[in-house]
């Protein structure tokens, strides 16, 4: 890599290249059948070039070093193209990186037995548990990384990762009932899946919704989900942490570092290193290297979320959160592992105590949210009912207002806590909220 450096440099005033290395594979499950699946390998090249401020990028499917001579110089003719971006500073320097993570090599040897043999497990136990359930769908897979970033100010870093995972879909069909569909998880950087769990957790919930009853116009106590959390929070509310939203006047947090944004019992930060983080990455999408960073401690705003280009820009330094988007080759800012700090007590204590509200465990809508205001409307789908302490049903019901305004509401975190794979790798608690508007739906 460092020849392909001093071979760019001939054409560049600086270069970055960006190699990605990896492997997937899966089974599918289709209407309680393993169906499908496949492995899918994937080899990709990112170069990335400046020229008199002028960026050439190529993205090549090899890692073959003439033909990565041969994107550079393609680079080169691009970036003669392309106007001059007045913006540019340059690209990072080396920094120092926490300590490498050995990754789990169960990942990079798992078998189509093992994965399919999970499968069998998961859609046996379900039928079992309830005869009236279909596994309408899911997938159990796993995804192993290599990714190399190296640039001409002497960044050089390597690093793996892997996920296994575990997702099914469960339908229930009961006296005239048929639930919405009903979706668990579990997703951990090694190969120990808790098939069993999830599948009685998922059935657990399947019935619960057999007994549905339509909600009404009310102001109540809501539970979300670790999914519903991760949902509305992705649209919501992350985008507005970003530097580039500062710079460019488009985040609603401009001038609230130091004040309150949520209640007290909301506390935020990002660290890939986190006990329960199935991305271990010691360097964001550009090599600089990754940290606890915190957002929001007990409900206040501590900064925002840099990378390396808008960081000069504004006058401040990376915070490490480059994203590398992998379809067109440049760098996005977003977070890495966002955890929401869980709290002292039991998700069953804190339901224990509620005379009448809803555990929301999925809403829907949550991709049209505002993130330049906050302002979100989504379906409470599925909702679970809760009277005098226990979940006795389930309803669907509407949801309007501002995430801002929700998070002051919170009360109480579990001290549970969920990795969910999306958008985002968030980890997350049960948030309880109070005096909510919600709308039922007819």
């Amino acid at each position: 890599m460092e020849e392909l450096i001093r071979y760019g440099e001939k054409f560049f005033d600086e270069l970055e290249i960006v190699t990605r290395v990896g492997k997937d594979f899966s089974v599918d499950i289709q209407l309680n059948e393993v169906f499908g699946g496949g492995v899918r390998e994937d080899i990709l090249t990112i170069i990335r070039g400046i020229k008199d401020k002028r960026i050439g990028i190529v993205l090549l499917d090899t890692i073959d070093k003439e033909e990565i001579k041969k994107g550079i110089e393609t680079a080169a003719k691009m970036a003669k193209l392309n106007a001059p971006d007045e913006k540019w500073s340059s690209l990072p320097q080396p920094g120092k990186y926490r300590e490498k993570p050995k990754i789990s090599e169960d990942l990079k040897s798992a078998s189509s037995d093992e994965l399919v043999n999970m499968a069998v497990e998961g859609i046996k136990l379900a039928r079992e548990l309830d005869k009236n359930l279909t596994v309408a769908g899911g997938s159990i897979g796993t995804s192993w990384n290599e990714i190399t970033i190296v640039n001409s100010h002497g960044i050089n870093v390597t690093q793996e990762l892997g996920v296994a995972y575990a997702f099914f879909e469960f339908v229930g069909r009961k006296e005239g009932i048929v639930t919405p569909g009903i979706f668990e998880f579990d997703a951990k950087d090694n190969l120990n899946l808790n098939i069993e769990e999830t599948v009685k957790n998922g059935v657990k919930k399947v019935q619960w919704a057999y007994n549905f009853k339509q909600a009404k116009n009310e102001e109540t106590t809501l539970i979300f989900g670790p999914w519903a959390i991760s949902g509305l929070l992705n649209y919501a509310l992350f985008p507005a942490f970003s530097g580039e939203r500062l710079v460019k006047g488009t985040t609603p947090l401009a001038d609230k570092v130091g004040e309150r944004i949520t209640s007290e019992v909301i506390t935020l930060y990002d660290d890939p290193f986190h006990e329960l983080s199935i991305t271990k990455i010691i360097a964001d999408g550009e090599g600089i290297p990754t940290r606890r960073y915190e957002i929001i401690k007990d409900g206040e705003f501590k900064g925002f979320i840099w990378d390396n280009y808008w960081a000069k820009v504004h006058g401040t330094e990376s915070t490490g959160h480059g994203v590398r988007d992998w379809s067109g080759g440049g760098i996005t800012i977003g977070l890495h592992v966002p955890i929401i700090e869980n709290g002292k007590r039991s998700l069953e204590e804190i339901i224990g105590e509620i005379k009448h509200g809803y555990l929301v465990d999925g809403v829907q809508g949550a991709h049209s949210s505002n993130p330049d205001n906050g302002n979100f409307a989504v379906t409470a789908n599925p909702a679970y009912i809760i009277e005098n302490g226990e979940i006795v049903g389930s309803t669907v019901f509407l949801i309007a207002g501002n995430i801002y305004e929700l998070l002051k509401k919170a009360t109480e975190v579990s001290k549970e806590q969920r990795t969910l794979v999306g958008m985002t790798n968030v980890i997350t608690p049960y948030i309880k909220f109070e005096n909510v508007k919600i709308a039922g739906k007819s």
